[in-house]
């Protein structure tokens, strides 16, 4: 029997409890994380999230016999004994399983030049030399410079743990395993190895794409971290994103607590500066000495915590940090199976050759390239601004249960980043009641979208049966994100710092100022579904005492060590 894409529950009236061990207000990734962490020591949870179904960005939807998954493309770092393998396992006792995309797991389209990720070091820079071999020292360079930047994340992850302890071993860490390079700009760094403009585009590309920023903002580790993230190539989980809530949900449940939909959360309560519990909105008051929140930095200081009211303002701890890129996403649903229309497995990056200049533009109003046709907002002819690149994803071709489960059917997503003030004049208002304006928009980059569709995959021509296209107001309706960003707060050089000194984003740690109160997801560290399980995990950490600690991090051992139950991968 086909299994729902809907994961958690409405709660009946009466039915949520006064008091829990611990609340945690959002259930995408890192939500999630922090509440199985937290329930496999023993503590009740409540995780409230505002949207009909669990998962964040990690979560499915259906809509006319057809099927999406709005975030997750795919996911690296799955080996046996590799961190996310590790962690999946452990967090869901090998119940979530994960399916191989094969070789390559990207191919980006640059300017109408083709290139292709294959897995594994070795081969991805055989590749690029054999492709430029003038580059060849250059590429090598690189390539030794991307492995010496393996230990920048753990050594960040551990300084932004509290404790004597973590903060000395992230010191040392950082001086004696993290070059300088790591947290210069990626552009600088790339440019001072390799002279070849084409080549430089196919380094930074997926860094730009994938991380909705210019490479001369986004910090060189960064893409050494999305190198050695696919260094051993991408999954995806097996029935498709939906699998992962639902198979967290499962631990938090069977420790006696729930994940509650359609439950949004007013407010945090606190006694002094001591977080005690929320009030949710139709006024039920829970109590609980833990409170975690993964709805994001924004929305917890700016909307949830009561405003200060002695005559000192307390600093902000979100001054001067930038709101990432929002974003559209074409959902297509397409007549015929993955293979009758040439559906790749891996992920598709296109490019008019350029992927920094929207973003280096300060963005523009448009969302493909200048070509010659009128701008998406009417303006004149030619005025529409570069795109930030479009990235093309079909989970129906990923997922090895999807033909038996929509025989004759095919779906897929379109993701290009826009100017954050291009749907400005429409905030305010209502989901399914916009404005005609609103709608004439999205008919404009509709059908912009789909032409480059057809143009890069011209087998989908005359197949489409079905679209939608969210905007960053559908995002920040359903999510919750300011404006509609995919990452929350912006992840670049000024956030993570200089080398020299701490970045703005440190004061974003996962234990707060208010006592019992703590931060999860993607704005403890870092962007995407690894950098929120991450966040996930810290928070958890921080909110344990010293043995439920050590109850987590032997689990985790165990895990690791292939002593706790997993799951193997399908081909």
């Amino acid at each position: 029997m086909t299994r729902g894409v809907l994961v958690g529950r409405r709660p009946a009236p009466g039915e949520v409890a006064d008091a829990y061990d611990a609340v945690v207000i959002g259930s995408g990734a890192g939500g999630l994380t922090t509440a199985v962490c937290l329930a496999r020591q023993g503590r009740r949870v409540a995780v409230f999230e505002q949207h009909y179904t669990a998962g964040g960005y990690t979560h499915a939807y259906r809509r006319r016999g057809w099927e999406w998954d709005v975030g997750i493309h795919y996911v690296g770092q799955l080996a046996p004994r590799e961190p996310v393998r590790v962690l999946s396992d452990y967090l869901t006792g090998g119940a979530l399983r994960w399916a191989p995309l094969g070789d390559p797991y990207d191919e980006y389209r640059l300017g109408g030049e083709v290139h292709r990720a294959p897995v594994g070091f070795d081969a991805y820079r055989a590749g690029l030399i054999a492709r430029f071999p003038a580059e060849r020292a250059g590429i090598e360079a690189l390539f030794r410079l991307i492995a010496r930047c393996r230990a920048t994340m753990p050594a960040l992850a551990l300084g932004r743990l509290s404790g004597p302890v973590a903060r000395r071993l992230a010191r040392l860490l950082r001086a004696a395993a993290v070059p300088p390079e790591a947290l210069r700009p990626a552009r600088e760094v790339v440019a001072g190895l390799v002279r070849d403009e084409r080549l430089r585009q196919a380094v930074l590309t997926p860094s730009v794409l994938l991380l909705a920023d210019s490479s001369s903002r986004l910090p060189f580790f960064l893409l050494a971290v999305l190198f050695e993230h696919f260094r051993t190539g991408a999954w995806y989980p097996v029935g498709g994103s939906a699998a992962i809530a639902r198979a967290l949900a499962e631990p938090v449940r069977a420790a006696g607590g729930e994940v509650f939909v359609r439950t949004p959360v007013a407010r945090i309560t606190l006694d002094g500066t001591r977080a005690t519990g929320v009030v949710l909105a139709d006024g039920t008051r829970v109590r609980a000495p833990v409170v975690v929140s993964a709805a994001g930095a924004h929305h917890t200081y700016r909307t949830l915590l009561p405003r200060p009211s002695g005559a000192a303002p307390e600093p902000d701890p979100l001054e001067g940090l930038r709101n990432g890129y929002p974003f559209v996403l074409l959902f297509l649903g397409l007549d015929g199976d993955p293979a009758e229309l040439g559906l790749p497995r891996h992920n598709l990056m296109v490019t008019d050759g350029d992927c920094d200049a929207f973003f280096d533009a300060g963005a523009g109003k448009g969302v493909l390239d200048g070509g010659t046709g009128p701008a998406p907002g009417g303006g004149p002819a030619g005025s529409a601004a570069p795109t930030s690149g479009l990235f093309l994803s079909f989970s129906c071709a990923k997922d090895p249960t999807w033909t038996a489960r929509h025989p004759g059917r095919s779906t897929g997503e379109i993701l290009a980043f826009v100017d954050p003030e291009l749907f400005a004049p429409f905030r305010g208002s209502r989901w399914r009641d916009r404005d005609p304006e609103y709608l004439a928009l999205k008919a404009a980059l509709t059908e912009r979208l789909l032409d480059r569709l057809y143009r890069e995959l011209p087998r989908t021509r005359g197949r489409v049966a079905y679209h939608e296209l969210g905007t960053p107001l559908t995002a920040e309706h359903f999510a919750g994100w300011p404006g509609g960003s995919l990452y929350g707060l912006a992840k670049d050089v000024a956030a993570f710092g200089d080398g020299h000194g701490p970045g703005l984003a440190d004061r974003l740690r996962p234990r707060t100022a208010h006592e019992g109160l703590y931060l999860s997801g993607q704005d403890v560290l870092a962007g995407g579904f690894m950098g929120a399980v991450t966040g996930g995990l810290l928070a958890a950490h921080e909110a344990l005492d010293r043995r439920g600690r050590a109850r987590l991090w032997t689990g985790l051992l165990a895990s690791a060590t292939g002593r706790s139950r997993g799951a193997s991968d399908l081909a």
